[in-house]
């Protein structure tokens, strides 16, 4: 399968160094870019691809994938700032106003990039309003996250169909609309899908690993950080201790091998994994619905796991 991450890069570059004329402005977006490109790219090439699904050919496209990712890129800094749960990216190193500054630029960057894409100016149109559309979902999916609002799995869905489900929907759908069509309700819904099994997986991965992501740690309340406090033994209320701030997180680092065995013992790892089966399996029946991307999963997964060769991409 070919790999639209090169062009796509290419053309956040460019886009960068046209309209970036202070030179620390610019060092520092070239440092924040030449970050996330060390990471799979997805969102980007997930429009590019739907944009040839559904009949695209124009080469423009490829900086409307850059429009995407800038976005992306934008969204990860003031998430990563507003978790506080990443002090290893550059743009938290960064001084805080030079970071928010940065994270500003990138959004209207975005903007900008979508508007010179060089597609038919009707279809551009539409695409921008769908894009801000889903950016105010994904806000107000942002806030209920920012205030750990969940407090059961119904609550939990809907903040993630609101927060990354939504970016996922923007993605698929900027393709899809490119091309001249209209917002694809088939297209939307696996994306949404697709989105809630991506966000279970990372809940998964983020359980176990003991350091500053860890949900636990964070008293995040995921999917599976929820269903581990429902039904606690006696030996076990350390848990709910430590999530009411009755513990502190020095006693609680203390505990990983005890935390791996109740995640274990308590079935919380089975039920992500079985959540996350039920989402990816509602995916795959959505997409072999859908003429245009019946068939194509291998396609599009590689693009989600990331495994398209990361050629070119600085380590």
């Amino acid at each position: 399968m070919e790999d639209f991450a090169p062009l796509i890069r290419q053309e956040m570059k460019q886009f960068a160094g046209r309209y970036f004329k202070d030179e620390q402005l610019l060092y520092y977006a070239n440092l924040f870019m030449e970050r996330k490109f060390t990471e799979p790219m997805k969102f980007g090439p997930l429009a590019v691809l739907h944009y040839r699904l559904f009949g695209g050919t124009s080469e423009a496209v490829y900086r409307a994938g850059a429009s995407v990712e800038l976005f992306i890129l934008a969204s990860d800094i003031l998430d990563d700032l507003q978790d506080q749960d990443a002090p290893h990216q550059p743009w938290s190193q960064a001084p805080l106003p030079i970071a928010l500054h940065l994270a500003s630029v990138f959004m209207t960057l975005s903007q900008q990039a979508m508007t010179e894409c060089g597609l038919e100016a009707v279809t551009v149109l539409r695409v921008i309003d769908m894009m801000n559309k889903q950016l105010l979902v994904a806000a107000n999916g942002q806030m209920a996250d920012l205030a750990n609002l969940a407090t059961d799995e119904a609550s939990y869905l809907d903040i993630v169909r609101s927060k990354s489900a939504a970016l996922l929907v923007l993605a698929c759908m900027t393709g899809v609309m490119l091309t001249g069509r209209e917002w694809h309700a088939g297209v939307a819904e696996y994306a949404e899908q697709l989105g809630i099994a991506a966000q279970i997986e990372n809940d998964r991965r983020d359980l176990l690993r003991w350091d500053e992501k860890n949900d636990f740690l964070q008293r995040k309340k995921t999917l599976l950080t929820l269903f581990l406090l429902e039904d606690l033994g006696d030996e076990d209320r350390w848990v709910a201790e430590y999530y009411a701030g009755r513990l502190g997180e020095a006693e609680a680092l203390g505990m990983e091998a005890e935390f791996e065995q109740l995640c274990e013992r308590s079935g919380t790892l089975l039920y992500g994994s079985a959540m996350f089966s039920l989402y990816f399996n509602r995916f795959q029946e959505l997409l072999g619905g859908i003429p245009e991307t019946s068939g194509k999963i291998e396609e599009i997964m590689a693009i989600v796991s990331g495994k398209i060769a990361n050629t070119g991409i600085p380590q």
